[in-house]
């Protein structure tokens, strides 16, 4: 149990540390993303989707961890694993360029939630 709470509690924080990126500094935690700082509803777009993807993907690290239930730590690796499928897809598909260190990201999150969630579910 000490694995899957370790990895939950890891996970949960950095996704919240983005996440509060998003809120108070937007600007540069789209810079640290590689991407344009959007201008007028593109900017909206930006922070609005961008926070609400890091911060609940966080909250099911940490209801995973509060309840002990593998569903929800199961679920944030689902989204991360599909971000990575769909990063490659971008790529593959409509020319843009493969944003590596960000495939790695998503990756390693989603082998940190998969690993956390099978131990939960194993308890």
């Amino acid at each position: 149990m000490k694995i899957a709470n370790t990895l939950s509690l890891t996970l949960g924080a950095v996704l919240l540390l983005i996440s509060i990126q998003w809120i108070f500094m937007p600007a540069v935690a789209a810079e640290t993303l590689g991407m344009i700082y959007l201008e007028g509803e593109g900017r909206n777009t930006q922070i609005r989707d961008f926070t609400a993807f890091f911060l609940a993907t966080s909250t099911m690290c940490f209801l995973s961890f509060a309840t002990k239930k593998y569903e929800f730590i199961f679920s944030c690796g689902l989204v991360y694993m599909l971000a990575a499928v769909f990063n490659i897809f971008a790529s593959v598909s409509h020319e843009a360029p493969l944003a590596l260190s960000s495939l790695v990201s998503e990756i390693v999150f989603t082998l940190m939630a998969w690993i956390s969630a099978y131990k939960y579910k194993n308890l």
